[in-house]
């Protein structure tokens, strides 16, 4: 969930400090941008965990892979970028066809997601959905900050997936013998 709290802030940011080269806002964004990037693989490594272990679902382990690899790529493509300005637009180009590839597999990761066969008290298909149309936007481009909002909203559902699941194990097995 704290992901969720932090996007659209860390966004807003990021476009705020656009084109300023002092060495704080230099440091600031290459920050912003290592932890946003370590946050989603550590949260999605963890959905992936789940899925396989919890629900032996395994049909979305690649989508989950190459959405990693994607967040990397386009992470150290920004990276790079805050650190040198005079490769930063053609690197912001690469970066945005990574992305857009990130959107194209997010959306395939959502299709893929609502064939688990548990509904996840309720929140499987609006979290798949979300999901779908985060990935539209991203691929999109323009509607980009569309998508770093419902993503957000993805990020609570996902919390709260994790927390549901959390509580249903720590629940003692009742002994169906009585």
């Amino acid at each position: 969930m704290f992901s969720a709290f932090i996007a659209i802030p860390f966004s807003y940011l990021t476009f705020k400090l656009e084109g300023s080269t002092d060495v704080t806002t230099v440091s600031l964004q290459a920050s912003m941008q290592l932890f946003g990037t370590v946050l989603f693989i550590l949260v999605t490594k963890l959905m992936k965990k789940l899925l396989n272990q919890h629900y032996s679902f395994h049909n979305t382990d690649r989508e989950i892979d190459l959405m990693i690899m994607a967040n990397v790529g386009a992470g150290i493509l920004v990276y790079l970028g805050v650190f040198f300005p005079p490769l930063k637009e053609i690197l912001g180009i690469a970066a945005m066809v990574v992305m857009v590839f990130l959107g194209i597999v997010q959306v395939q990761f959502g299709y893929r997601l609502l064939k688990l066969q548990n509904d996840l008290g309720g929140i499987l298909k609006p979290f798949c959905y979300s999901n779908m149309i985060t990935g539209i936007c991203i691929a999109s481009v323009v509607l980009i900050l569309v998508g770093v909002v419902i993503s957000a909203i993805s990020d609570l559902m996902l919390g709260t997936i994790f927390f549901s699941v959390a509580k249903l194990t720590r629940e003692p097995k009742s002994d169906k013998a009585d």
